[in-house]
């Protein structure tokens, strides 16, 4: 699940100005990172865009959505287990993931994400985004560092809420911007934020066109029938 997403075009400036608004944050400088890529039809193993505190400063940088744990030895490339979502009811106990629970949490920007209905051959795709006052929202997710210095992340997920598992039994955690800061710094419960952190949205849910693998621009999201 929560194999495509959108994010539009949104600049790393901008994204740091609508984290420093809303973390209460100074802005702290990040080394060069990989250009993201951005979008409306964004794939694992793709640079995407990131946020995380700093020393209580907030940093935008980029990772790449696939996440490769930090004691991995070998390119990202190689790493072969499917790690673009993480469970959030595991991933503290993970191999994998844990260390990145306590140590390297951040946030994923995005405008909606997609699923998909129907038999192979005649897939119908869907674009789901949370009823908010702005068009961007985060996703909570986990990071680590690589020892040549390349980032990798994933999107956690939780069960879906009814009205998302007709299209798919679980769904990315979308965090309230009043829960960004507590879960970047670890200020709430594990038990909180597994039972609570992405429930209560309401969604918009609706059809889109059949699109290609490549195919890109802000028409994917266009609606193309009715609302779920």
């Amino acid at each position: 699940m929560c194999g495509r997403f959108a994010a539009g075009h949104l600049t790393q400036a901008q994204m740091l100005k609508i984290m420093r608004d809303f973390l209460d944050a100074p802005k702290v400088e990040e080394g060069e990172a990989p250009q993201a890529v951005t979008g409306w039809n964004i794939k694992p193993t793709q640079q995407v865009r990131v946020g995380y505190l700093h020393e209580d400063g907030a940093v935008a940088t980029t990772a790449r959505w696939w996440f490769v744990p930090h004691w991995h030895k070998g390119e990202a490339g190689d790493w072969k287990a499917t790690t673009f979502n993480a469970k959030v009811e595991t991933a503290r106990e993970k191999p994998t993931f844990r260390i990145a629970w306590t140590s390297g949490r951040c946030i994923i920007p995005a405008i909606g994400y997609y699923e998909w209905t129907g038999s192979k051959g005649k897939k119908q795709p869907w674009f789901i985004r949370p009823e908010t006052n702005t068009d961007l929202f985060f996703f909570a997710g986990l990071m680590s560092r690589l020892p040549n210095g390349l980032r990798t992340c994933t999107i956690l997920t939780r069960a879906a809420d009814p009205k998302i598992t007709a299209l798919h039994p679980r769904m990315p955690i979308i965090l309230r911007q009043a829960q960004c800061r507590d879960w970047l710094t670890a200020a709430v419960s594990d038990d909180e934020v597994i039972e609570d952190y992405g429930t209560g949205w309401q969604h918009q849910t609706y059809r889109v066109r059949p699109f290609g693998r490549d195919d890109d621009g802000p028409e994917l999201i266009e609606r193309d029938g009715f609302d779920l």
